[in-house]
């Protein structure tokens, strides 16, 4: 037995390459105007304000402190921040790197104008540089923009234009759309619910417009650029691909058939083996059945009583003497002018029950009128005019019988049968990243009813439950990422009409067809092709082989002489659908799909319609 092959070792799933953006999140610095450099500075627990005093006096500029904040800080973490300690041990270093170690370290802010430097837990608006940017966004929501932000530490302000519904009072119908007045909607950040990781953009106010989809930035420079830099990575295109489908449902079929009949008759008895089934009668007439027996008026007497199966025929009218018609002869026209008529032999004795059945026979005669002589008085005296009498006529057909001679008859019927029908869908469908499309090439047809009966007014209400038949497919791409792969979803479905059925709904319902829907269906799941890679997805193969016999007992066991006891059908179906998918990546750079050559008979349309397009020679 094949033992399946085993990894030598555990192997991780293949990761491909990311694209990588950095950003700098440093803390802004401020530029003293001085290349001093402090040889020697050694502090114990210093106030910061003192260690920044002196570091200022050191660069040569000034310095403004402020105890109480200026923003929506509260003030007991503004005192804290300005009572903090500082302790160093620093040898040849600037002194503007230490006056920006020690504000770092210490949580304060500064700003500088001129020659001089402004201090504080939270500056006040005055005493900040705050800039103000306004960004109009291509792909991402300005209020999606707006949450991430406000997951980085920035205060983010939504403006909202909510709309209401008109309603027709009368026909209680939605007749359009009004606009109410935009509200602010304030989201507020993590730090302030007791969150301990870094907020990179905190003190930066942001807000948002749906209607115009921008968002503005309002905060120092650096916060403004850092904010700036993540709406940059965000606002990124989506992705297109182009799926192309080839669904291929092929159908083969064969089918073999032998088959014998033979007949023959001698004296009252007559055998017929018609495709392996024997029949033999005895007698000038066929037994009766069970129904003949049971029937009226065959229940009461015996034997059984059935009508007469012949009496609509003229079969024992005797055929075997010449048929006369009468006046249909050439008549006699002697010198007085009197015409004497003759009959004439208008059939010569051959029609009737005949065991050839291209003899013909009488079946309508119409016997003519002969001519007659006339006096006529006029101006010319007396005169004696001859008046033409009607021709006889007759119609002949086919016996409305035939009886099958005694001699022996055979017939030998054997085909061989075989056929293919592929039907090819190649449909190719332009999806989004994150969107679903959806093609259908069907027809309506009735698969169910639905009969609701009003039990006040026992109104009877049918419903036609439509399906889809033909072919339906849905793409629905997941993801498509740097590396040239693309995660979909596919789920073709072919449903072909079947058999039909009659469904009564009721005494007074009616009887509805209802047509039967063959379903083949397929959903693929979440999988991974490349750009440009062809997968054969699925298929799906349903084979059917079917035999019947039928032969007489005893007789078609008989080799090969038996074959003229039995008759044996052997059929064979073969039903394969293969689902092929093919994606391809649009890029924007790209030229996928501009060089489309329609045919001719397309092209010709698209011109009718007012489309410029060369006719393809």
């Amino acid at each position: 037995m094949p033992v399946a092959p085993t990894l030598p070792r555990a192997i991780a799933p293949p990761v491909g390459d990311m694209a990588i953006s950095n950003i700098d999140a440093g803390a802004s610095q401020i530029d003293l105007g001085s290349s001093a450099i402090v040889p020697r500075l050694v502090l114990r627990e210093a106030p910061a304000r003192e260690v920044l005093a002196v570091l200022a006096r050191f660069a040569g500029v000034n310095l403004v402190f402020t105890d109480t904040p200026g923003g929506g800080q509260g003030q007991g973490q503004g005192q804290g921040a300005m009572e903090a300690t500082v302790s160093l041990d620093l040898e040849n270093e600037p002194v503007e790197d230490v006056f920006n170690a020690v504000l770092m370290i210490s949580g304060l802010q500064a700003n500088r104008r001129g020659r001089t430097v402004f201090v504080g837990s939270q500056l006040p608006q005055a005493a900040r540089t705050l800039v103000s940017r306004t960004l109009r966004l291509n792909q991402v929501e300005s209020s999606n923009a707006g949450v991430f932000l406000a997951s980085q530490g920035v205060e983010f302000q939504r403006l909202v234009t909510q709309t209401e519904d008109i309603v027709d009072p009368l026909t209680q119908r939605v007749v359009g759309r009004r606009e109410l007045p935009s509200s602010l909607e304030s989201l507020t950040s993590a730090a302030d619910q007791g969150a301990t990781g870094p907020m990179l953009l905190k003190g930066l106010t942001v807000s948002s417009d749906d209607r115009l989809n921008t968002i503005t930035l309002v905060g120092e420079p650096r916060d403004v650029q850092v904010a700036t830099s993540l709406l940059t990575q965000m606002d990124a295109r989506r992705r297109q691909v182009a799926v192309n489908v080839k669904v291929v449902d092929v159908t083969l079929t064969n089918d073999q058939s032998f088959s014998s009949s033979f007949s023959f008759g001698s004296g009252d008895t007559f055998v017929v083996q018609d495709d392996g089934t024997a029949v033999l009668r005895f007698g000038g007439f066929s037994p009766a059945s069970g129904a003949d027996l049971n029937n009226l008026p065959s229940r009461s007497i015996n034997p059984p009583v059935i009508p007469n199966p012949l009496r609509e025929s003229n079969i024992f009218l005797d055929f075997d003497r010449s048929i006369i018609a009468p006046g249909q002869g050439s008549g006699i026209l002697d010198i007085n002018g009197r015409l004497t008529p003759r009959d004439a032999i208008f059939f010569s004795g051959d029609a009737g029950i005949s065991m050839d059945p291209t003899i013909t026979g009488i079946t309508e005669i119409t016997p003519g009128e002969p001519g007659t002589f006339e006096f006529v008085n006029d101006d010319f005296g007396v005169r004696r005019v001859f008046v033409p009498g009607t021709a006889a006529t007759s119609t002949t057909a086919l016996p409305s019988f035939f009886q099958f001679p005694k001699r022996f008859l055979a017939q030998i019927e054997t085909t061989i049968d075989s056929g293919n029908a592929k039907v090819l869908t190649d449909p190719t469908l332009v999806v989004q990243e994150g969107q679903q499309a959806t093609v259908k090439l069907t027809q309506k047809v009735i698969e169910n009813i639905t009969t609701q009966v009003d039990p006040l007014s026992g109104v009877r209400t049918t419903t036609p439950d439509l399906q889809d038949a033909g072919l339906t497919l849905t793409i629905d791409v997941d993801k498509i990422d740097d590396n040239g792969y693309i995660n979909l979803t596919v789920s073709p479905t072919i449903a072909s009409p079947g058999a039909q059925q009659e469904f009564d709904s009721g005494s007074d319902g009616g009887t509805n067809i209802l047509t039967l829907l063959q379903r083949r269906e397929l959903s693929s799941g979440l999988i991974r092709l490349r750009d440009g890679q062809t997968l054969i997805l699925s298929g799906i193969i349903a084979e059917t082989d079917q035999s019947v016999a039928s032969k007489v007992p005893l007789l078609g066991d008989i080799p090969l002489l038996g074959a003229l006891f039995r008759s044996q059908t052997d059929s064979s179906d073969r039903t394969e659908v293969i689902v092929l998918l093919t994606p391809q990546i649009l890029h924007d750079s790209g030229q996928w799909g501009y060089n489309y050559q329609p045919g001719r008979g397309t092209a010709e349309v698209l011109r009718d319609q007012g489309f410029p397009v060369q006719l393809v020679p």
